[in-house]
């Protein structure tokens, strides 16, 4: 038998919730990382900063403190 995994996640529309422009910036500053045809799209909290920074998106104290809060290691959605 084939053991299931299980994992947690957040949707992206939450994470980028109040910061939609932060969300377009960051969707089409070609991340390493894809979206749009899947069912779930999973990334970590840490990945989306880690390009952010590498593509020179600035981005609210505020909105760092969010991602700290979540956890740099949860899974976020980008599909939702």
């Amino acid at each position: 038998m084939i053991k299931k995994h299980t994992c947690k996640f957040i949707l992206c529309s939450d994470l980028f919730k109040g910061y939609r422009n932060l969300a377009f910036e960051m969707s089409e500053s070609e991340p390493d990382f894809t979206w749009g045809s899947n069912n779930r799209s999973l990334v970590t909290v840490e990945a989306i900063l880690n390009h952010m920074a590498s593509a020179d998106i600035d981005y609210s104290d505020e909105f760092g403190l969010r991602c700290k809060e979540v956890g740099l290691q949860t899974y976020v959605d980008l599909e939702n």
